[in-house]
């Protein structure tokens, strides 16, 4: 193999950054609660005035993100994590977070549609549904839906300070 073509490692440096992500919904808070598991806790986190979202994590990563309650956190969550639903009187469902929201925008492609949800205190929800979910749900701008994700589809993340 010609030398040049070989791999070199980069000596690590390490250093402070800001991520950028490839999440769709970033949702700011300030944790309310920690029940610890054998493994996981299960964490709480105040999202606007009234809206607690859960979040599934490991024991390690609540030490290691230093969480505790009445600090800061953000829940980042896949907008293809987030399954919308209508009025189904009766439905009993698995998904811990489910959200109450209204159709504010929608981008239509043949195959999938973005609808972003606005869930009130000025925080937006972001589904990504297929384009025929979205007409046998029949949504349209004004709609009012049920945004629901698994506390275990959450990544909380903290800021370095």
């Amino acid at each position: 193999m010609d030398k040049s073509t070989q791999f070199k490692p980069v000596p690590f440096r390490p250093r402070a950054r800001r991520l950028r992500t490839s999440a769709r919904n970033m949702l700011q808070g300030v944790v309310t609660s920690i029940v610890h598991g054998p493994v996981s806790a299960e964490v709480g986190l105040l999202v606007g005035d009234r809206l607690v979202i859960d979040a599934v994590v490991t024991n390690n990563s609540v030490d290691r993100l230093g969480l505790h309650p009445g600090g800061a956190a953000v829940a980042l969550i896949k907008s293809t994590f987030v399954t919308l639903v209508r009025d189904l009187p009766g439905l009993r469902l698995s998904a811990r977070n489910q959200i109450g929201g209204r159709v504010i925008q929608m981008i239509e492609g043949p195959v999938e549609t973005e609808v972003v949800l606005d869930i009130g205190g000025g925080a937006e929800l972001a589904a990504l549904v297929t384009t025929h979910s979205v007409r046998d749900l029949d949504l349209d701008i004004g709609t009012t839906v049920l945004a629901c994700f698994k506390a275990s589809h959450i990544i909380l993340a903290v800021e370095d300070e």
